[in-house]
């Protein structure tokens, strides 16, 4: 019996150690990406672009990816730096920000701003 209730704690305790973030924050409060938060932004970030430049958006590639974050909004708004190539191989160093509202139609709003040049904003 005794074996039994300290397997069970043992299970709790490491079942908290492995959902519990290793970076605490508080309710809707911005939180940095790495690993494979990152990677999963990144993928979001090229399929974005690969839908505007599709439609009548400006055409871009992701060059770098220097930072990435996610906040828990009415939906959820992911803002990245990164270095993007335009259609004509300049390389620009760029804010973008996505905001995810997939219960709506175009649910999704692209936010590019690029350093010396205007600001393009698109849904789809």
């Amino acid at each position: 019996m005794a074996n039994i209730r300290a397997l069970a704690l043992f299970s709790c305790v490491l079942a908290m150690l492995l959902f519990i973030p290793a970076e605490p924050s508080a309710l809707g409060a911005e939180t940095n990406l790495t690993g494979q938060g990152l990677t999963r932004a990144t993928l979001q970030l090229e399929l974005a672009l690969s839908k505007l430049s599709a439609g009548s958006g400006p055409s871009y590639k992701v060059v770098k990816v220097h930072t990435a974050s996610q906040q828990v909004v009415t939906g959820t708004l992911t803002k990245y730096n990164v270095d993007l190539r335009d259609s004509n191989n300049a390389v620009n160093n760029c804010n973008v920000e996505i905001w995810s509202r997939p219960w709506l139609s175009n649910g999704n709003q692209v936010t590019i701003a690029c350093a010396g040049g205007s600001s393009v904003v698109r849904s789809f």
